[in-house]
């Protein structure tokens, strides 16, 4: 008789054992998960992409600055992100949603990406992270220093795991080189980060909770690093702000560089360890205004926007125009003259401001009793537009939670043809006459939606993602399920979110009188 056990290389390894039982007396971290389990829990793949037919902007926001740009490689099922010499030059693929974390459970990501060489003054990014919070692998300057008894240079990659959060106000990165990873340092050095790699991270999230940085060899997964944040020394506050976090890759250049630089990414997942529970959040209802249960649809109109519900920008309002006007505004700053705030108050929060109709975003770093300094939330330079006097504005943080369709309910006394429009970042719904209310000033205070029903024409943009008749007669109240539609989501600047739009086409002489009401889950934890 033999047995199989797991040597603390990782490795398993047959003995001879007659008659005799080994009790197990620990579990390798190999095959553990982050709680300390052994791995035997449902592995449920929440989210994956691969881009053979196209980069999908259904489910990824591209975003590129400065000469950044980005190209489709169909041959190879991946995309390419690039940037010139210039100096503060952005490529970024970010996923729509931002995965909701919860707890007891393991949050991993895996990814096969392929890094150009490290160039001074370049940095390459991917992980699950956004411009505040998360945790990511980075390419940066390569440290050719070498190691001792000349085993090479110390990071010719640049190479780094880092660790982002404005939990305290302002943005925090821990950055731990390569040549202090706490993994196999045989394993580590044996990755060349020229060629593709097959990453992964995992991470939980009570506020504390661990990080594990990883990749795949041969098969086989192995920790490259980890941070564990219970019990840590000289910690006051959680390893972020929040777990909710998107799957980001970016290229950008922190300062002109000498060559261009480019990265490829190719297939993610984004897996929950122990299974996802059913979505959290309050449903609403979202319909007709009071006293008028119908909209009057003329005959032989085209798309008249019935209804249409989107997410608030600002997932907290702290302070907005209500209270005291905006008085002034620069690049880099704006002023609100009758205003007594403390110094700092709202450092690391976000200012939402729009100019002309349209909505723009800066970030706090700090403020006075009367201005507050601010810099664009992407480059953290100045920003694009500055505030002008007499605008609209929000302070708070930025939404990013989702507006997840659950069903429609639906009366009209005409034949008509009902489609269902979704706005995207890069063809959002423009509509003629709205005038979105806050349901929270509509009898749902904790609600984050809001709703149209006063717009008179869709005039463009969004894509129709479901479609249906609607028959002759008014035979009373018809149901659609919408639990098959994506989420509503918020842009990576947060700026603007989805619209979804119900819209009605009428026939030649058959006007129809419709009325409508959306349920749909708000997910914001």
């Amino acid at each position: 008789m033999s047995l199989v056990s797991l040597g603390i290389d990782g490795a398993l390894h047959e003995q001879e054992s007659p008659g005799i039982i080994y009790p197990i007396q620990s579990i390798h971290p190999r095959f553990m998960d982050l709680l300390g389990r052994l791995k035997t829990t449902l592995h449920q793949n929440i989210y994956d992409a691969d881009f053979e037919y196209g980069p999908q902007p259904l489910r990824w926001e591209s975003l590129t600055l400065n000469g950044g740009a980005q190209l489709h490689l169909p041959q190879e099922g991946g995309v390419r992100l690039s940037v010139p010499t210039t100096a503060n030059a952005v490529s970024i693929r970010q996923s729509r949603p931002y995965h909701r974390y919860q707890p007891g459970k393991t949050m991993l990501m895996a990814s096969f990406v392929l890094m150009d060489p490290a160039v001074v003054g370049n940095r390459q990014r991917c992980g699950f992270f956004d411009d505040t919070n998360g945790v990511f692998f980075e390419q940066g300057d390569p440290d050719l220093t070498p190691r001792p008894n000349n085993l090479g240079p110390r990071n010719p990659s640049g190479m780094s795991v880092v660790r982002r959060t404005d939990n305290d106000g302002t943005i925090q990165e821990e950055r731990v080189p390569l040549q202090d990873w706490s993994g196999n340092k045989d394993i580590i050095y044996k990755l060349n980060w020229d060629r593709p790699q097959m990453i992964w991270i995992a991470y939980t999230y009570y506020g504390g909770g661990s990080v594990q940085y990883g990749c795949y060899l041969e098969g086989q997964p192995h920790i490259l690093h980890e941070i564990h944040w219970g019990n840590r020394a000289n910690v006051i506050r959680p390893w972020a702000r929040t777990g909710n976090l998107p799957v980001r890759y970016e290229t950008r250049n922190i300062n002109a560089t000498s060559v261009g630089s480019s990265m490829v990414h190719y297939g993610v997942s984004v897996i929950v360890d122990g299974g996802i529970d059913e979505q959290r959040g309050g449903t609403y209802s979202y319909g007709m205004a009071l006293q008028t249960p119908r909209r009057t649809v003329s005959a032989n109109t085209i798309r008249f926007p019935v209804l249409s519900i989107r997410m608030r920008t600002m997932g907290t309002l702290e302070y907005t125009q209500a209270t005291q006007p905006l008085t002034a505004g620069t690049t880099g700053s704006a002023t609100v003259g009758a205003a007594s705030w403390a110094t700092d108050q709202w450092r690391g929060r976000h200012f939402n401001y729009f100019v002309g109709g349209v909505s723009y975003m800066g970030r706090i770093t700090g403020n006075n009793a009367t201005t507050l300094t601010l810099v664009d939330p992407i480059t953290g330079g100045p920003l694009a537009v500055a505030p002008v006097a007499g605008q609209p504005f929000t302070i708070g943080l930025i939404n990013r939670g989702q507006l997840l369709p659950r069903r429609l309910m639906l009366a009209s006394d005409g034949l008509a043809q009902l489609e269902f429009i979704l706005s995207t970042p890069s063809s959002p719904v423009l509509l003629t006459g709205a005038n979105f209310q806050p349901l929270a000033q509509l009898g749902s205070p904790n609600s984050f939606a809001e709703r149209d029903v006063s717009a008179t024409a869709y005039v463009s943009g969004g894509e129709v993602v479901k479609a249906s008749p609607l028959p002759f007669g008014g035979s009373g109240l018809q149901e659609l399920s919408l639990a098959e539609l994506f989420p509503l989501y918020t842009n990576i600047r947060g700026t603007v979110t989805d619209t979804l739009t119900l819209a009605v086409t009428t026939q030649a002489g058959q006007a129809a009188n419709v009325g409508a009401t959306f349920d749909a889950q708000e997910a914001m934890s």
